[in-house]
């Protein structure tokens, strides 16, 4: 039961409280809450929405988007409760819905295209938007208190965080899973269900629909008359996810409905969920921004995409009110993705990160992936491969420019990838994998001849971007033009036969030149174990420790048969007679003009540290790009399969306790000259340059890290090397009764084996 606390006291309170650590601040929230009434929440209310997402504050908030189960599970696990949707703020949200105020939000706060969007006056906003009487304009959004929290969840993703916090730039970096990207997936996943059937939580709380605004939508008139996207019959007939109503996807599906007010009660939380979120992430202004959006914002679209498909592909057995916002909900998306993708592909860099844009397209292109039929599968634990049905056909055949122009656009960046990397070459292989499975490549070479690539309407791709990206034109109404141009490039056609070809013909040679270099580190690796000796090698394969020419053979080697599946799978797709691309070891490559001396050692400076001119040729620096490869502390490598993840994450932290600790005397054994000196040698690692490469602002910096001598536990937290242990264990209680002694006895040996290691150096 709420008491009520003296308002002298509760501002000044909730301002303590916010300034609490994370963890108090969780706690003394939970409290106040049900100390307080409905209206003293109220006041309290946008202050920790503000709070959460560091409006006018911390622009990093109560960091949902840099906290990750890595970096603070505790944190995350707390925050996942507290903001889940069965959790304390999700309640509280509830809870005021009670009441009929609203919390109102400028526009001018908002993104450029969004704005635009709303003053072109999209039906959904009408109960939501205030009119400035004067200029005749929206000045403010007016927001019930779920409404308000969602909304600010959704714009804290266009946050350039990545570009001002280093926790946040490794996230984009390395793409680990953070709070926020959890709660948006299970936000997604509750408010636009997947199944029928589903309960949307919080399911007990009283409110019906949302409160109407004092302001008639009637004054507020569009600045342009409406147009409307004429769709083809095959779609509406055919996929059973047509038959949007002709008010178009803006219209609130309430407004067809037959239910009236008890359906939109049911549905009005999913319809602002939907809304929300497809109206400002799929508007991400990505040419007039300055910095890139995160990867992390990027996967946040691809989930939002997979579960639109989830909800969409459900219409044909949904019979509730929800029916209707199915249906159109992948209306609201197809308006926008195409922009976006190209967008989004012009400015990413041409590294592996390019993947997270790639699986994006991937995830919209393929919507029979995200069936019930396909999740059950799943679910079971078996490897299924949905088929292509023919109600997917209208799909494909209103998103063919989404296929087919994307493809030739990706098509120059492939080509210009390295290979040597093996995320690279699984990259191609996911896109050859995707247009070769079943009759895909058939769908779409019969529909772009039949259809001529104009699924929009547009005369052209690029006509359909530009009118797209106008912000007075968009809402999710599109002119159908039935004027097709001959001009437009044609995916199956004779000259991008030729441009297959020459691709293939470079993802070729690259193969070659993998097996080169996989040649090449054999022998070195095979030379440095014969100077090294028998016993060495044989302590090394005990304890399973690998050095990082081992770790680069090892991912070296998958890459040629990925590649060779990836060229076996476009020369089907395109008919290439895949005897005239050679994939033998012997394939003759290009001739480069000869090496400098210097080879690896090559200096723009002349001996006197000036910058010699003469020497900045575009060949050579494209030389000197290519050896320059990211160099990352052994300790520092990803789990390999071989070694234990929770205890190799203990020997780390213990490893740096140590060296944090006893640093400066680690690096003054290490320097010794005398037997103590070699003998530290042996057991340390050694100084060395940690190398690597961040992306800011579409441009890839490298950065350098001096490491010192240093002491590393890793190789014990090895199957190997405990399966060792525990024999000696076993030894020492079979052979001396007392398990603890054959450990030491193995202690022995191997510090017996160091000292005289140390001895012959």
């Amino acid at each position: 039961m709420a008491h009520s606390m003296p308002p002298e006291n509760l501002n000044s309170h909730i301002l303590a409280v916010l300034g609490l650590p994370l963890l108090d601040r969780l706690l003394q929230l939970e409290i106040l809450f049900e100390r307080c009434t409905v209206r003293q929440i109220q006041e309290i209310y946008p202050l920790i929405v503000h709070s959460i997402f560091g409006i006018n504050g911390n622009v990093l908030g109560w960091g949902l988007r840099t906290t990750t189960m890595e970096n603070a599970p505790h944190y995350f696990n707390r925050l996942q409760h507290f903001f889940g949707v069965n959790g304390v703020w999700m309640h509280v949200c509830h809870r005021l819905l009670s009441e009929t105020t609203k919390f109102d939000i400028d526009i001018n706060l908002l993104p450029r295209k969004f704005i635009g969007m709303l003053q072109a006056g999209p039906m959904f906003y009408a109960d939501l938007i205030n009119i400035d009487p004067l200029k005749h304009q929206v000045s403010t959004l007016s927001l019930n208190t779920f409404d308000f929290y969602i909304f600010h969840f959704v714009l804290y993703a266009l946050q350039p965080l990545h570009t001002i916090n280093p926790i946040a730039m490794q996230i984009h970096n390395e793409r680990s899973k953070t709070i926020y990207q959890l709660l948006a997936a299970e936000y997604l996943d509750n408010f636009l269900p997947q199944f029928p059937d589903a309960t949307i939580e919080p399911a007990n709380f009283c409110g019906s629909v949302k409160a109407p605004q004092q302001i008639p939508a009637q004054s507020l008139q569009p600045q342009r008359q409406l147009r409307y996207l004429k769709l083809p019959s095959s779609y509406r007939n055919g996929n059973g996810q047509g038959g949007v109503v002709s008010n178009s996807g803006n219209t609130s599906p309430q407004s067809a409905d037959g239910s009236g007010a008890g359906g939109r009660a049911y549905t009005w939380r999913s319809e602002s969920v939907l809304y929300f979120f497809v109206d400002i992430w799929l508007r991400y202004d990505i040419e007039s921004e300055h910095h890139l959006p995160s990867s992390d914002f990027v996967r946040g679209v691809r989930t939002l995409i997979k579960q639109i498909h989830f909800f969409a592909n459900a219409a044909r057995v949904d019979h509730s009110s929800m029916s209707t916002l199915r249906k159109a909900s992948l209306t609201m998306a197809k308006a926008r993705i195409y922009a976006f993708l190209c967008s989004l592909i012009d400015r990413w860099p041409l590294d592996s990160s390019l993947s997270v844009v790639l699986e994006l397209w991937l995830s919209y292109i393929q919507p029979w992936r995200y069936t019930m039929a396909t999740n059950n599968n799943r679910t079971m634990g078996i490897y299924y491969e949905p088929p292509i049905s023919n109600s997917f056909d209208g799909f494909i055949i209103d998103n063919l420019i989404v296929y087919t122009h994307i493809f030739m656009q990706l098509l120059p960046r492939f080509e210009r990838l390295d290979y040597s990397v093996y995320r690279n070459a699984y990259m191609l292989h996911r896109l050859a994998k995707t247009f070769a499975q079943h009759d895909l490549f058939d769908r779409l070479q019969r529909f772009e001849r039949l259809h001529s690539g104009n699924a929009y309407g547009f005369d052209s791709p690029q006509r359909q971007v530009n009118m797209m990206n106008k912000s007075h034109n968009s809402s999710y109404n599109a002119q159908w033009n039935p004027l097709v141009s001959s001009n437009i490039p044609k995916l199956f056609s004779e000259p991008m036969h030729s441009q297959i070809q020459s691709f293939l013909y470079v993802i070729s040679m690259a193969r070659n030149s993998v097996l080169s270099d996989i040649r090449a580190l054999r022998r070195e690796i095979s030379e440095r174990q014969r100077s090294e000796g028998y016993m060495k090698n044989l302590f090394k394969k005990l304890f399973g420790e690998s050095t990082q020419d081992e770790l680069t053979l090892r991912e070296l080697s998958r890459i040629p048969e990925v590649l060779r599946q990836c060229i076996d799978a476009f020369c089907r797709i395109f008919a290439v007679d895949a005897g005239s691309l050679s994939m033998h070891e012997t394939l003759p490559v290009e001739p480069s003009p000869p090496a400098s001396p210097s080879g690896q050692n090559f200096s723009f400076f002349n001996s006197d540290d000036c910058l010699d001119t003469s020497k900045l040729t575009p060949h050579q620096m494209s030389l000197n790009a290519s050896n320059m490869q990211p160099t990352v502390d052994p300790a520092l490598l990803p789990v390999q399969s071989n070694e234990i993840r929770p205890l190799i994450r203990l020997l780390h932290l213990i490893s740096e306790l140590i060296n944090n600790n006893y640093g400066s005397r680690i690096e003054a054994f290490y320097a010794r000259q005398d037997f103590f000196g070699k003998l530290s040698r042996q057991l340390l690692n050694g100084p060395m340059t940690e190398k690597w490469f961040e992306n800011c602002d579409g441009n890839v910096d490298i950065y350098e890290k001096q490491l010192p001598a240093r002491l590393s536990l890793r190789p014990l937290g090895s199957v190997s090397a405990l399966f060792i242990m525990a024999l000696a264990l076993i030894f020492g209680y079979l052979w001396c009764g007392v398990a603890p002694v054959g450990l030491i006895i193995l202690c022995l040996l191997f510090l017996t084996y160091y000292m005289l290691m140390a001895a012959l150096s």
